[in-house]
């Protein structure tokens, strides 16, 4: 039997987001195709890579640190792998296919909801191929496991595929567990306020649940990007380590559910599906699966992920749902077993954080049991026990994360701690930050309440530890959020209370934020959301160059539109956010800096010409005449251009000087129609012979690279005058990277002309009658013909 196949793309991160139509896959390129236990997965092109079972295999993005960040070998659903995570599958054995699959496939998560079985506006992950191939060279082979299942009511536990061996889960490598919890990241520059909004709330949601921190990331090497690749939602699992690592959040991807489950593949999980046991509690129904999407649905062996005791959790956010890469929405892939009282477990929530994924990344992270996240803007907390007494060898740790912008004040009401020197044995820590290494604010034991602690930013650490058998009653401590204040940072970031959720009514808040001397304060607005009204008379933001209500007055700003950019003009900046008791938005999100006018410095920021202050940063340019070269900061004579005006002058670039080396100039000069062009020489000098091999200046009728040739010129022999057969004109200068010489300098002139010209509109000679009669008997004045134009009188006028 034949066998039709799509390929994959040669760079399968090509792929878009668009639900895809009847594919054609276009050129294909030569696959290869390793099995092992009967399950088939994909590679693309990799010469020096060996194949890859298991997953799409894609080469290597471009440098750079952002382009570094995804530089993925290949995918396993919205998963990506690097060349490290290839060298744990094993293959068994590879197969050359002579057609391959089709690229244009996208990842989707598996939630309910993200996609259907055939294309359409939901759709997040497509595969059109089929995939009967040839096996080991004789007859066709088709991927029929799972055929044999006719029923799909409650099927007796059996493998229904597992993974090539891997020696050990990412889960179980300590090397790929974030230190401490603490996730650096940043979000990139292409993403809307509202989104950035939800990457917050997504991030705060595992924050609340377990004891992981998002926190902006500084100089820390390893850091998470919010991006948007061409893979669509996809990121890697754990800790990559080594620099940036991309959690790409394509179109239709931003929604929080999907956030939250990219997110988990961060902190460290695989999806839910692919654990051993999971035969036990779900039936994989092969059939349904799109052809192509096989490999999702592989299982990883006992040892190869550790479930730190954790049982299967169909209520998993990392769990697909039961129609994830179905050929029809309402077909089954993924059916869950019926549990004691015959009913089917829903699977592929994308809600919120199950139970089970809470208490596996708490173990996974060695959470404290005692102690939560407090992200009110008020709140309590207790020693264990409070006021019983707390037991010997407790740990606790509180984290209290408000909003950016906002401090926290922290009350003790009560201590009753064993005292000891140095409160050595049982002690409450106060830090100011998000972690254990943040600085000390102050260590406490004994019966002697504390002074009230306020951070110096959002966030603060609470450590609670005993270690005596001499028990106290505990300590008491409540809290609470207030917005505004004196901020002395050279950068920082401002949001409205509560932000990304709705600010609260009634509240304001005044800022005075101090650079360093010398410097400006730079503001830039991420998201701003405040409640509409023509003069701001309800809920607004102001903000006032210098350190007072009474300083200049910047803007007076509500409703939905961005404030631009500001620049202070000294290094204060007063700031106000009022709200009334009514309707409440989502508010605004802000960074501030000190600006820096790297134009002043004594080398002009690096620029050859001209220096360009920009808020935040600056950038080169270059006098009229010249242009930037790729460096971006040195200039050179502009060449090329697109020319309407009837006559000119056209000089090679530098003019008078020498043209520069590997220098490619196309000048397209358009005149009206019936109108012809004309080209005439007054200095020719480029280096060359009759081959023009080097340097040289070629002349086209028209504007394509291909139009018809004039000539191909260089030398030092100035070329004729040259006429278009046509009113477009295409001259192109080109040098090599050696010798340079004076150039050229042509003027061209553009005009009617009466006569249709011949094979070649070159030459100098000219018509001498004067006084030609048209058919009206009007004169009519010649014009400059070509040497070998047809005689006068088989003209027709």
């Amino acid at each position: 039997m034949g066998s039709s196949h799509c390929c994959l793309r040669s760079q399968l991160l090509s792929c878009d987001l668009t639900p895809h139509t009847k594919n054609p896959c276009g050129a294909c390129s030569k696959c290869y195709h390793s099995v092992s236990r009967s399950f088939w997965l994909w590679a693309a092109n990799l010469p020096k890579r060996p194949p890859v079972l298991g997953i799409w295999v894609t080469p290597s993005v471009a440098p750079g640190v952002l382009l570094r960040s995804l530089q993925q070998a290949a995918f396993w659903g919205d998963i990506a792998l690097d060349e490290e995570d290839l060298k744990l599958f094993q293959i068994d054995r590879t197969i050359d296919l002579t057609k391959s699959l089709d690229g244009n496939t996208r990842h989707t998560t598996g939630g309910q909801g993200e996609q259907v079985g055939e294309p359409s506006q939901n759709t997040t992950a497509t595969n059109r191929s089929s995939k009967k191939v040839k096996k080991d060279g004789g007859q066709n082979a088709t991927l029929s496991r799972g055929l044999e299942e006719e029923n799909y009511k409650d099927l007796p536990p059996t493998d229904t595929g597992s993974s090539p061996r891997i020696r050990r889960a990412t889960t179980s490598r300590a090397e790929r567990i974030w230190p401490g919890g603490v996730i650096p990241y940043v979000i990139g520059g292409n993403f809307t306020g509202s989104q950035r909004a939800i990457f917050r709330q997504a991030m705060r949601h595992w924050e609340k649940y377990t004891c992981v921190t998002f926190v902006e990331r500084t100089d820390e090497e390893s850091f998470i990007v919010f991006t948007y690749r061409t893979c669509g939602c996809c990121s890697y699992v754990g800790r990559r380590g080594g620099g940036p690592q991309a959690i790409s959040i394509g179109k239709n991807c931003d929604k929080f559910g999907i956030v939250a489950h990219e997110l988990g593949h961060v902190v460290g999980f695989w999806h839910e599906h692919t654990r051993p046991d999971r035969d036990q509690h779900v039936t994989i129904i092969r059939e349904n699966i799109q052809q192509g999407q096989e490999y999702n649905f592989l299982k990883m062996e006992a040892g190869e992920v550790n479930s730190l005791g954790e049982t299967y959790d169909f209520d998993s956010i990392m769990h697909y749902a039961r129609n994830t890469f179905s050929r029809g929405v309402f077909l089954d892939t993924i059916l869950p077993r019926r549990d004691d009282n015959g009913v089917r477990p829903t699977i592929g929530q994308r809600i919120r954080l199950s139970q089970g994924d809470i208490a596996q990344a708490r173990k996974l992270y060695k959470c404290p049991a005692c102690g939560e996240t407090l992200q009110d803007t008020t709140g309590n907390f207790s020693a264990p026990g409070f006021p019983n007494g707390y037991p010997s060898y407790s740990h606790c740790v509180w984290r209290i994360s408000v909003t950016p912008g906002e401090k926290i004040i922290l009350n003790f009401t009560s201590m009753d701690l064993f005292k000891s020197r140095l409160c050595w044995y049982d002690y409450v820590e106060v830090r100011d930050g998000y972690w254990r290494k943040a600085p000390l604010l102050g260590r406490f034991c004994g019966d002697k309440v504390p002074e009230p602690l306020i951070s110096t930013d959002s966030r603060l650490w609470i450590e609670f530890r005993s270690s005596s058998n001499i028990l106290g009653k505990g300590f008491f401590v409540v809290y609470e959020a207030i917005c505004g204040g004196e901020i002395h940072k050279d950068a920082g970031q401002i949001q409205s209370p509560n932000y990304p959720d709705d600010y609260r009514p009634s509240k304001e808040c005044v800022w005075k934020i101090t650079v360093s001397e010398g410097f400006h304060v730079g503001l830039t607005f991420q998201a701003f959301e405040i409640e509409r009204h023509d003069s701001c008379a309800y809920d607004y933001l102001e903000i006032r160059d210098g350190p007072t209500e009474n300083s200049p007055l910047v803007g007076h700003f509500c409703g939905y539109e961005k404030p631009e950019d500001i620049k202070s003009s000294s290094n204060k900046v007063w700031m106000k956010f009022a709200s009334d008791g009514s309707i409440n938005k989502a508010g605004f999100a802000a960074n501030f800096f000190k600006e820096v006018d790297e134009c002043s410095r004594p080398d002009n920021g690096g620029c050859e010409q001209r220096c360009v202050n920009t808020l935040g940063s600056y950038m080169c340019a270059c006098e009229p005449g010249y242009e930037l070269t790729a460096d971006k900061k040195s200039c050179e004579a502009a060449c090329g251009g697109f020319i309407t005006t009837l006559n000119g002058t056209i000089t090679s670039p530098g003019w008078p000087k020498e043209y520069p080396t590997n220098k490619n100039c196309v000048w397209q000069v358009v005149a009206p129609a019936q109108y012809r062009i004309s080209l005439q020489f007054e200095v020719f000098e480029l280096e060359g012979n009759d081959v023009c091999k080097y340097d040289y200046v070629e002349v086209r009728s028209g504007l394509a690279s291909d139009s018809k040739l004039h000539g191909k010129f260089c030398g030092l022999e100035k070329p004729e005058v040259i006429t278009s057969y046509n009113n477009n004109l295409r001259l192109e200068f080109k040098s090599d990277n050696a010798v340079s010489k004076r150039g050229f300098k042509v003027h061209f002139f553009s005009g009617m002309w009466l006569f249709p010209l011949g094979r070649k509109a070159l030459g100098t000679g000219c018509i001498r009658k004067k006084n030609i009669k048209n058919s009206k008997g009007a004169s009519v004045h010649a014009r400059k013909l070509p040497k070998d134009h047809p005689p006068i009188s088989n003209l027709r006028l």
